[in-house]
């Protein structure tokens, strides 16, 4: 029988980095369900398989008649092309420009092929005012380090100094505006007296829950 390759297919790593994501936050590994759920897949039993997989491959361990019985293996030299290691920095208010940028959290393993754009860093959204672009509270967004955006572009930006916040970025002519996507929010218009700059660009995001 042949070796069993230990490189992780794309769907694994993301699973991977589901688990490590909601240990991290949880002190507890997900269901078997709630993998599912996060990943697309409708099937414990083609959850199982991938986890299964996983276990084989020295990246997990599944203790018996638990349905918290996944166990992370600890792998320091694990990284591979497919993996990240982003910092996860304070918080990010999707419905306020309300975020304090004091430390970085922790550090957190993540498959790159997660996000359209490779993240520089991760950030908790809180709040709901993006909650029509898929972005909930709760959901840590990689973003793309960068001061250079384009019209219609989600971006991270600060304003007035120590305030973030994740909106869709309205530039037409000497108009720069950053719009919401959710009812009962307004978008926020950028007092040219305010230091205002664009941090960078949404890449793409972890679901939280």
């Amino acid at each position: 029988m042949a070796a069993m390759s230990l490189h992780l297919t794309s769907r694994q790593s993301n699973i991977l980095e589901f688990i490590r994501a909601r240990v991290a936050r949880d002190g507890q590994a997900p269901t078997l369900e709630e993998i599912g759920q996060a990943m697309g897949l409708p099937h414990v039993s083609a959850v199982l398989k991938h986890v299964r997989s996983l276990e084989a491959k020295g990246r997990l361990a599944i203790e018996p008649n638990r349905s918290r019985g996944i166990r992370l293996v600890d792998a320091p030299d694990a990284l591979d092309a497919d993996t990240l290691e982003l910092p996860l920095v304070g918080r990010i208010a999707a419905g306020e420009p309300l975020f304090s940028e004091s430390r970085i959290e922790r550090s957190l393993r993540v498959s790159r092929w997660l996000f359209r754009l490779t993240p520089d860093y991760l950030v908790r959204v809180v709040g709901d005012s993006m909650r029509d672009e898929g972005i909930l509270d709760g959901d840590l967004v990689g973003v793309h380090a960068t001061p250079v955006a384009r019209h219609g572009q989600v971006v991270a930006a600060r304003v007035g100094g120590d305030r973030f916040t994740i909106k869709r970025l309205y530039w037409q002519g000497e108009v720069i505006r950053l719009l919401p996507n959710s009812p009962g929010y307004q978008p926020i218009d950028p007092d040219p007296s305010e230091d205002f700059a664009i941090e960078g660009l949404f890449a793409g995001l972890l679901r939280g829950g």
